[in-house]
Order: C-alpha cells, then structure tokens, then sequence
C-alpha cells in the first residue's frame, strides 16, 4: 500500500536539486526521522548508517507530501551486548555521517544517529555536509578532531537562515555524545518550538559552553527579541549579586 505512493524521491535527491531548504519544511522532515529514530532507539535499535539516502520521501493517498520512511538498517547494532557480526575497533558507516565516536571505532550508542541527523540538517540548510576531504581518513580525522563552521559563518549560508535551526544544529554536532541532545525526542521538541516560532531549549544550554557557543546561541534569543542571559544564572532572572551597579 505504501509503496503505491511513493514519488521515487530520496532526501538526497531533493538536496541535489534545491540545494538547501527552507527552514519549516527541513525542519518538519528532520522531526520525523527524529520520531522515528526515537521509536528504534526505545526498542534497542542504533541505525548507524544514516544519510539522506536511507530516508525516502513519501506521498500518501490524503495528499500529504514529504511523508518519510527511514530504511537500511543492514549495519543497526541491536542491544547492548556482543554484536556477533562487528568487533571492537570496526568502523562501519557513511564518512560523512559519522559521529567521532565512530569515526575512532569507539563504542556507540543512540546518540551517534543524532549526530547523523545534524549533519543532516546543516547540508539541508546550506548546501554542504560540514566536514569533507579527498579521502575516508580525512573525513573521519575532521569529525573527530574539527570544530564545524557555525552554517550563519559560511559564504554561501542564505541570509535569512534561522538562528534557532543553527543552535539545534550545533547542538546535534557536539564532539562529545553527553553534549548532545539527550534523546531524538528531545531533539524533535526543539525542531517543533522552531516550527512554532519560539526560540529552541538548546540555546539556553548552550550559553554554558565556550564562547563561541554562546555567540551562536545568543543569536537565537536575539533573534525571538529575548536578552541574552548571563551564564550560570537562571533564563530570565538576574542573581542577587548582579542587582546593583559596580
């Protein structure tokens, strides 16, 4: 029945010809594969391998568009025991979308696939995945060891690209698997505040990071006309010892 409605239309195919996408419509195909991811994850699945070419675009008989089914799960590691059919060390997946801890053949866990999905979204904001080289080595020393370029720093950024899909994206890209997004649902919330026009939970945690973390994110409460708060006080509140002038 499904397949009856598919257009024969990847997400790659639809990065290849619109080179970027506008924010809401990104935006809502991304929270689906969060959802959907979501629901593997709470089941012990990790799909390890995800890319706009395992996520196909369906049309469906009601008339809705951009409907997404996730596939390829041939390299998902199941559970937390043994994988029978990997070792330690084994490096499996698409350059491109390889969290670090994948790229070093470290252990992994849900949080590698919301990495994947970062980069997802910063290719379908601006064109180009984050990191490349000319070859596999390359791309994998860049994920581990490079900080990606904010997408609002890069030249062929559109200009009206929102601050608030910049902090998610940012926020999926952390080096380290605690400084992202807890869980996929945690992530699509975010994408549903910024669906909704309201400024993303993640620019808020990020003001506690470095400094030019703190720059993305105060980008985000600009933007929604919220102040920039001063790190490690309470959003919207001011400390006891900053109430009075020096």
């Amino acid at each position: 029945f499904v397949m009856e409605y598919l257009d024969g239309r990847g997400l790659s195919k639809l990065f290849e010809d619109l080179k970027r996408l506008p924010t809401n419509r990104l935006a809502r195909i991304c929270k689906q594969i969060a959802l959907g991811l979501g629901a593997a994850h709470a089941a012990g699945i990790v799909h390890r391998d995800l890319k706009p070419d395992n996520i196909i675009l369906c049309k469906r008989s009601g008339g809705e568009v951009d409907f997404v089914k996730i596939l390829d799960f041939g390299i998902a590691k199941v559970g937390q025991g043994a994988n029978k059919l990997t070792k330690a060390g084994a490096i499996f997946g698409t350059p491109h979308y390889m969290s670090p801890e994948q790229a070093s053949g470290s252990p992994v866990d849900h949080r590698t696939d919301i990495y994947a999905l970062g980069v997802i979204l910063y290719e379908g904001a601006v064109g180009r995945v984050p990191f490349d080289a000319d070859n596999f080595m390359g791309i994998l020393t860049q994920h581990m060891y490079k900080a990606p370029v904010p997408p609002r720093a890069l030249p062929e950024c559109p200009p009206d690209l929102s601050p608030g899909l910049e902090v998610i994206i940012m926020r999926c890209l952390r080096k380290k698997p605690e400084e992202r997004y807890a869980t996929m649902e945690e992530l699509a919330d975010d994408l549903d505040r910024l669906m909704r026009g309201e400024v993303p939970k993640a620019a808020q945690e990020m003001m506690a990071l470095s400094a030019g973390y703190q720059s993305i994110a105060a980008s985000a409460l600009a933007a929604a006309g919220m102040p920039k708060p001063i790190p490690g006080e309470p959003p919207g509140g001011v400390s006891e010892k900053r109430k009075w002038p020096l």
